[in-house]
């Protein structure tokens, strides 16, 4: 295996093709606590995506930050905009970027007097901090956890689940859904998807949280302590046994039987061997844009006798580190890459003449074959193995147009 080359500071590969989203509470306003600068990225966002109306910015001079004025000013803002806004939010989302690591805000206290100067109100803390990132505890981690701070325990549980951690809905035509019908659970929710804060409330008297990414993790802690929903932890997987694991101890948290998955199987291992023949012997290039968990895939993929050429990982979370070491111990002709930018896949003896699943190394590498899958959304269980196999099958029968998707790309500007 190749050697393993740490960066501390790495940058993100632009894809404007990707609508980025905003992960928020309905109904909520997001006040963002900073200085000029630091607001641009999120103003530009929130202008791309028609959400201006959803947030406002506190400005932080010099001078508040060494008076501390800018405390009191916070509620002062929040009364400004309890005048102007229409409708009246139910609760504001209190956005820190990172200067308040030097600042050093007592935000027990801050809560506890926005709390009293405005009865009736919710108000929770964000922090937006991408320089000094916690490498157990990851911003989007937190971000999700915030999001779900201001439920209220309920003793009322309803049969229904929660599905969290993820910012895109599972294809509707996954077969989880018909399961979880089959066993009297109809009822799905999910944060993006709450149209009002009523809604988000709800969320408090589901049974269980249905961990989908790791982004959710620490909320799901939280929320077991805090609104005694038990969680299960249920990465994406395309291995067809993990799978069927999966829908095992999720029977077994409910306490129904598992189906028999006999015909979904038997229609899995069909449609992979159709995308073996197609695909062939090109190589592969699994990238960590693609799935959370890299090293996953490309085990799964070996295993269908794909030929998985590298793992291109410079941002993959450590979800799957036995996956990663079972591949050193199997595969060692198989290239890591930690590293990003055109020099480090350059230097790595990889070309264009390969099928990069995932944007970043397809678009470092001008990928021939180019499978478009982003952080595993929108695929589950049986059929998202299926889903993959059709997406490698059609990325394999053409080739990727590299001047002419940018073409589009700046024309979306």
């Amino acid at each position: 295996m190749s050697k393993r080359v740490q960066n501390n500071l790495l940058y993100y590969i632009p894809n404007r093709s990707r609508s980025k989203t905003i992960l928020r509470i309905p109904e909520s306003h997001s006040l963002h606590i900073c200085p000029t600068a630091c607001g641009r990225r999120n103003a530009i966002r929130a202008l791309q995506n028609g959400e201006k109306e959803f947030l406002s910015f506190l400005y932080i001079g010099e001078e508040d930050a060494v008076s501390g004025q800018y405390v009191e000013n916070i509620g002062d803002a929040v009364e400004e905009l309890l005048e102007v806004l229409e409708p009246v939010p139910k609760a504001f989302v209190l956005y820190f970027n990172c200067i308040d690591d030097f600042l050093g805000t007592d935000e027990k206290a801050l809560l506890r007097e926005l709390k009293s100067r405005f009865p009736g109100l919710y108000f929770t803390v964000c922090h937006i901090n991408p320089v000094a990132a916690d490498e157990k505890i990851s911003q989007g981690m937190r971000k999700h956890n915030q999001m779900y701070g201001l439920l209220e325990y309920t003793e009322q549980k309803e049969n229904s689940l929660n599905f969290i951690g993820h910012y895109v809905s599972l294809d509707p035509e996954s077969e989880l859904f018909t399961v979880l019908k089959d066993w009297g659970i109809d009822t799905i929710r999910e944060l993006f998807t709450c149209e009002t804060f009523a809604d988000y409330q709800k969320m408090a008297s589901s049974r269980l949280n249905l961990v989908l990414m790791p982004m959710g993790q620490v909320a799901a802690q939280n929320m077991t302590e805090k609104l005694g929903i038990p969680y299960y932890d249920n990465p994406v997987s395309y291995d067809i046994k993990e799978v069927l694991q999966h829908y095992q101890d999720l029977a077994d948290l409910l306490g129904k039987p598992c189906p028999d998955f006999g015909g979904e199987i038997r229609q899995t291992l069909l449609d992979i061997i159709v995308a073996r023949e197609m695909v062939g012997d090109i190589p592969i290039v699994v990238d960590s844009s693609a799935s959370m968990r890299p090293f996953a895939l490309a085990k799964a993929l070996l295993g269908y006798g794909f030929q998985v050429k590298a793992v291109f990982a410079p941002h993959s979370p450590r979800e799957d580190a036995e996956e990663r070491q079972w591949l050193a111990d199997h595969h060692p002709q198989v290239t890591v890459i930690y590293r990003e930018g055109v020099k480090a896949v350059a230097g790595y003896g990889l070309d264009k003449e390969c099928m990069a699943i995932g944007y970043d190394c397809a678009f470092l590498l001008k990928a021939r074959y180019f499978v478009n899958m982003f952080n595993d959304e929108s695929h589950y269980g049986f059929h998202g193995i299926r889903k993959l196999m059709g997406l490698m099958g059609k990325a394999a029968a053409r080739s990727a147009d590299w001047e002419h998707l940018n073409e589009k790309k700046d024309e979306g500007k």
